[in-house]
């Protein structure tokens, strides 16, 4: 599609916090990644504008975005031979706003379009700021918005905080630990007791741990990195019921069946995953714009053990993994090596669970018919493969669809051949359905 470039309006600002140094822990782990992916790892998309809503309005938008959060007009200072940047937080600067028309199209097309052009034009860190936002014109009037930002400047709590505070349009200083700040923490005496103690929980899976994560495929295909979806009304309802039924935690939950679901795919035991933790219930991270996340490390032993035996192993591992997910991944790196060298062996750790659903859902708790009556509805499917850019070599996206939960599977298939991976999503689905009707059927008995 031919998009019409109508307009680029300036959009000034200045804000507090201007300063340079190194990156915080959730910087680096998020700039190895964008390092990792080849890409700028945007969120965001396209959305309606309500009626009325100005070119103007939505600079004002952009304008507030820029001079409230440090992280949006951060730029990266690269070393020349490599290595980790420093970052520069800018006191005041411009944007640009670029405006579209859509020249007879519809506006929605136009704008989806957009959002994909962001999403695939390359960003320079050095002299880019990691936000890009355009206005769509339907007849000359705003109708639609597009608005993307870099994974390396917020995480999805941290866009979430970006809403709330423009929507609020507070002129109080913004709250909580920004970057600069908690890069300063982290390199206190109390920030390198919190690394040291991940790294010696980490030290003491590493040794133990088995040197790979799935069966070693025969080959990568060609291409080489496969996305698979798989869409499921039923495992929702199983892990519903058996949250229910434990009182566990519903992120111990799905963890123990993906464990489970794991060594049903492969027979490797124990189980090492990597789950994305978000660090917001750390002290002053609460609201603050930027990428908090970073991935644990937890060791989960499955063979011979039915789910009532994986859970509490799972409830633990998850509990301290969820601890000891703030560190300095380049520790890690370097951790990873070493034991490597001294068992001989290559470590693979590239295991990752990412559960994205919505912690306040919920609803009564769903009987054995109920969540057999779904099964039918499940679907699977490759949705991507491609050279470049690449992924590690598994990482789960579980979130909430209007339908059911949505699997999403990143596979470098040099490390998972495609056939276990849709394995692993069916067992996934499989396992908890089992535990949970059984469960059930216990109960009733």
């Amino acid at each position: 599609m031919e998009l019409l470039l109508a307009d680029r309006v300036t959009v000034a600002f200045e804000g507090p916090g201007a300063g340079s140094g190194p990156l915080s822990w959730g910087q680096i782990e998020s700039w190895n990644a964008v390092r990792t992916l080849g890409h700028w790892m945007p969120i965001g998309g396209a959305l309606p504008l309500r009626p009325g809503t100005t070119v103007e309005d939505v600079a004002g938008e952009l304008r507030h975005h820029l001079s409230r959060h440090p992280t949006l007009r951060t730029l990266l200072r690269i070393p020349a031979g490599g290595g980790t940047p420093t970052q520069e937080v800018h006191a005041s600067g411009v944007s640009l706003l670029e405006v579209y028309d859509t020249s007879g199209a519809d506006p929605s097309d136009v704008a989806e379009a957009l959002a994909g052009r962001y999403r695939d034009t390359d960003l320079d860190f050095t002299v880019e700021y990691p936000i890009r936002m355009a206005v769509v014109l339907r007849d000359g009037v705003p109708s639609h918005v597009v608005a993307l930002i870099s994974h390396f400047a917020a995480d999805g709590a941290g866009a979430q905080a970006m809403l709330r505070d423009v929507a609020a349009r507070s002129s109080a200083p913004v709250a909580g630990r920004q970057p600069l700040e908690q890069a300063q923490w982290q390199a206190s005496p109390a920030g390198r007791r919190q690394n040291e103690s991940a790294l010696r929980h980490f030290e003491g899976i590493l040794r133990t741990m088995p040197p790979a994560r799935f069966r070693a495929p025969a080959g990568p295909e060609r291409p080489r990195f496969w996305r698979a979806g798989f869409d499921s009304a039923a495992l929702p309802l199983a892990l519903r019921a058996l949250t229910a039924r434990t009182g566990a935690d519903p992120s111990a939950v799905l963890l123990a069946v993906f464990a489970m679901a794991v060594h049903a795919t492969c027979g490797i035991d124990p189980v090492v995953v990597r789950p994305l933790v978000s660090n917001r219930f750390r002290p002053g991270l609460a609201d603050v714009v930027c990428t908090a996340v970073q991935a644990g490390l937890c060791r989960v032993p499955v063979a011979g053990l039915d789910f009532d035996d994986v859970l509490p192993q799972a409830r633990r591992a998850a509990t301290t993994a969820y601890k000891l997910a703030y560190f300095d991944q380049r520790d890690l790196f370097a951790l990873v090596d070493r034991v490597g060298a001294e068992r001989g062996e290559r470590l693979e750790i590239g295991c990752f669970l990412n559960d994205r659903r919505d912690p306040s859902a919920g609803g009564p708790e769903p009987t054995a018919g109920e969540i057999e009556a779904t099964l039918s509805r499940s679907a699977f499917g490759w949705v991507v493969r491609r050279a470049a850019p690449g992924f590690e070599p598994m990482i789960l996206d579980v979130e909430d669809t209007a339908t059911g939960l949505r699997c999403t599977a990143h596979t470098d298939t040099a490390h998972i051949s495609p056939a276990d991976t849709e394995a692993l999503l069916r067992h996934l689905e499989r396992i908890a359905v089992a535990c949970a009707v059984t469960a059930s059927a216990v109960r009733s008995g």
